[in-house]
């Protein structure tokens, strides 16, 4: 009887298919603070794309095909000052080369997911959706229907806002500018904050935050990216294994000390 009830069907949806669901959308609703930031700076790019010259279809495309938030700023950038197609690309590149290290981080929390939703997963996991998964995943069971949720999420609201931005850019006022470019700042730092919760992540964010600073006025293109995240990396790194190793000295210690 308690197995007939657990495959019970209701509404179309198995018990199974009811816990996806809010699964799915507790992963939507939770990044949608992160969202909202999202749609303001979307607006953003649809105003640069619309200034730059692209159609409405070319800027829903490269939001619904590309779908890299600031890469894709960084190309409609490029795009309006007659950049060529090859320095596009590999600027693209480079500043995305930053996924590599998000999806080592969080791939270990979906190694038993099929390979069609580990490709879903990496095509929508943008840092905000990277973010609240990853934290997500810190008190809660890993889920690739969670972390679609928040990627569903971002995407939606990125979309949506580059065509508000493309149509209705103008008649936004330009003392407002401002707001729009903090938007962007202000939703990274949203992302950061909340998972600085022990001194290794301090050191890592001390050093992201002195290297990229440093290197965005020293190094040519967008190198400093990838440069930052990798000493930053290796900064926690190296600060997590001297606390653990601090950490089991003064247990030795503790125990030689009720010995004597």
């Amino acid at each position: 009887m308690e197995l007939l009830q657990e495959f019970t069907l209701k509404d179309g949806w198995t018990v199974k298919d009811e816990k996806d669901y809010r699964i799915f959308l507790k992963g939507f609703i939770d990044t949608m603070p992160l969202g909202i930031s999202t749609l303001i700076y979307g607006v953003v790019y649809g105003v640069m794309a619309s200034k730059a010259g692209l159609s409405i279809f070319e800027t829903i495309g490269m939001s619904a095909f590309i779908f890299v938030g600031a890469s894709q700023m960084t190309a409609v950038q490029m795009i309006a000052i007659g950049s060529s197609p090859i320095s596009i690309i590999i600027t693209v590149l480079i500043i995305n080369l930053r996924h590599l290290l998000l999806a080592a981080s969080i791939s270990p929390y979906l190694k038993d997911v099929s390979k069609k939703m580990k490709m879903i997963n990496a095509f929508l996991m943008t840092d905000e959706s990277y973010a609240v998964t990853y934290s997500h995943f810190q008190t809660n069971k890993p889920s690739s229907i969670y972390f679609l949720g928040s990627g569903i999420n971002i995407y939606i609201l990125w979309g949506s806002a580059g065509v508000i931005g493309f149509f209705f850019g103008n008649i936004i006022s330009p003392q407002l500018n401002y707001i729009f470019d903090f938007a962007f700042v202000a939703a990274f730092i949203g992302m950061i904050v909340p998972m600085i919760k022990d001194f290794p992540t301090v050191a890592t964010v001390v050093t992201s935050a002195v290297v990229s600073i440093t290197g965005s006025q020293l190094i040519t293109g967008k190198w400093y990216i990838i440069i930052a995240a990798l000493l930053a990396s290796t900064a926690g790194y190296i600060v997590s294994e001297l606390k653990s190793k601090v950490e089991a000295n003064r247990v030795i210690k503790g125990g030689i000390d009720c010995e004597h």
